[in-house]
């Protein structure tokens, strides 16, 4: 499983549900990176989302035995979205609690760092300071609307990494 994230330098994802940032150019990446895959989420992350996003399966992790939306695959628990992610290409795509919950399931994370604090409710696991991940590919600052972000690539020690798609 690849988990995508953007993150301020706090590490946070979000407010109130919904992203500290909207930055065109990540949208477009994160686009063209789950294009034809399937996009495992919560149903807080779910719901700030558009609509669903075209070209890819929607499956959103929910306890909530009343939540079933057309158009997505819900699971009901961690053990059901870890066997979905074996036998498909996912990218875990939050929100916090997810990512906190699945990422040990995870190989490759996909991280867009934005150079700005924000207040945030809601975090990825600082990925620079735990030992099992290593960053392995920094890219370079860009600016967009005047926000800095540069795009990283975080592997998980002793997982197997196949490269599916350009970073």
């Amino acid at each position: 499983m690849t988990l995508i994230a953007a993150v301020d330098n706090d590490w946070g994802i979000g407010y109130r549900g919904a992203p500290l940032f909207y930055i065109p150019a990540d949208l477009r990446r994160f686009k063209g990176l789950t294009m034809g895959g399937a996009l495992l989420m919560g149903r807080k992350t779910f719901e700030g989302l558009p609509g669903i996003l075209p070209g890819r399966a929607h499956v959103v992790l929910s306890r909530d035995m009343g939540f079933n939306p057309a158009g997505v695959t819900v699971l009901r628990n961690l053990n059901e979205a870890r066997g979905f992610a074996q036998a498909q290409e996912t990218f875990l795509i939050g929100g916090g609690e997810i990512y906190a919950a699945l990422l040990d399931e995870c190989a490759l994370a996909l991280i867009t760092k934005i150079d700005a604090r924000r207040e945030a409710d809601a975090f990825l696991p600082d990925l620079d300071a735990l030992p099992e991940w290593v960053m392995t590919h920094e890219g370079l600052w860009q600016e967009e609307d005047g926000v800095r972000f540069k795009y990283c690539a975080y592997e998980r020690l002793h997982a197997c990494i196949l490269p599916q798609k350009s970073i």
